[in-house]
């Protein structure tokens, strides 16, 4: 249970963020998403863990409208992880195309 209300609030974080970033009148039909996990420790950490943690802001970004559909159709992705002086999560959205 605890489980699912972070996965709700994380969906609600995404989905206030990409409207406050700012959503397209009309959904992308098409985007790629590049995400970079920076850690400011030295924790070896399993990329495919760190993908399975974004599914809920995937879906958040969905539901403020920026992209149409998260299938495998609509969305191609690109994930790094890398070292820096702060932890962060950052999430660029290219559009390929619109319907």
């Amino acid at each position: 249970m605890r489980l699912a209300r972070t996965k709700k609030v994380a969906r609600k974080v995404a989905w206030a963020l990409a409207l406050e970033a700012g959503v397209p009148r009309t959904p992308l039909s098409k985007a790629h998403i590049t995400i970079t996990f920076v850690a400011k420790d030295r924790i070896r950490r399993d990329l495919d863990n760190l993908v399975a943690s974004m599914k809920a802001y995937i879906d958040g970004i969905v539901d403020a409208g920026v992209i149409e559909d998260d299938s495998a159709t609509n969305v191609s992705y690109s994930f790094s992880y890398e070292r820096g002086e702060k932890a962060n999560t950052i999430v660029k959205i290219d559009a390929l195309g619109r319907p």
